[in-house]
């Protein structure tokens, strides 16, 4: 497998498997140096990485259609459905759109501090 090459779910595990192995290894060892327990590591599983993946490019800014290529979802109805959750939705759209526009009509008169910044939960 070249670099930059899909990794599919066998290569994957082995080499995520391998890694497991030798990290876990040199924990034991320094936890034994150190005389106490060693601290296991998590063990993931490719759902796991595949949310992440998705969330990161969401929290990114990408567009529901360039997450479901990269997930390779048959229709961005699959990737809505599953992920929905974590795209801005219009409240925070129109929220952000205001902040900024009315942020530059500021007087000056009192202090914007933090208790000022927060309405009802959300911090502008």
């Amino acid at each position: 497998m070249g670099e930059g090459e899909p990794l599919n779910y066998r290569r994957w595990k082995t080499e995520w498997n391998c890694a497991r192995r030798a990290l876990q290894a040199v924990e034991n060892e320094a936890a034994e140096r150190e005389g106490r327990k060693p601290v296991e590591l998590p063990r993931m599983v490719t759902p796991d990485l595949r949310h992440f993946y998705a969330s990161a490019l969401i929290a990114g800014g990408a567009s529901v259609k360039q997450v479901q290529l990269v997930l390779g979802h048959a229709s961005a109805v699959i990737t809505l459905r599953i992920y929905a959750h974590l795209w801005p939705g219009e409240e925070d759209r129109t929220r952000t759109v205001m902040d900024a526009v009315l942020g530059g009509l500021r007087t000056g008169c009192g202090q914007v501090g933090d208790a000022a910044r927060e309405t009802a939960g959300q911090t502008a």
